[in-house]
């Protein structure tokens, strides 16, 4: 994603008790998060490096902020947001291409790959109903 709402009132209200490095902290976490469109890395060092802050500064975010997983370091409102917009993608393209009546591969392997899940194809077809 390069483009992602941003709720001021929300961050305010969630963030108001953090300090200055924190909160620049959490923003570039989540602007990593939105742009790699996946969980951040369970190496908290590594993320350290991508977001160029401290560990201390990090981990600190990540435990108040995220939830670990498997595949790594979630947060809810990511998670969401990233599965709205590639929902709405993988429609747009589905709308698009019948509406050019003659369907074309994707050079984005990343949603041809959603356009051909057939779960996501029943859930565009419903929601298109609704």
């Amino acid at each position: 994603m390069i483009w992602y709402k941003f709720h001021v009132g929300d961050y305010v209200n969630k963030t108001s008790h953090i300090s200055d490095a924190e909160d620049l902290t959490y923003r570039r976490m989540l602007d990593l998060y939105y742009i790699s469109e996946k969980p951040l890395s369970l190496n908290i060092e590594t993320v350290a490096i991508q977001v160029q802050m401290d560990v201390d500064t990090v981990e600190s975010v990540i435990d108040e902020f995220f939830v670990r997983a498997d595949d790594g370091y979630h947060n809810y409102n990511c998670d969401n947001a990233i599965a709205k917009y590639t929902a709405q993608v993988a429609n747009n393209i589905e709308l698009g291409l019948k509406a050019r009546g003659k369907p074309k591969p994707h050079k984005n392997p990343k949603l041809a790959a959603v356009l051909r899940a057939p779960r996501l194809k029943i859930k565009l077809k419903a929601q298109a109903r609704g």
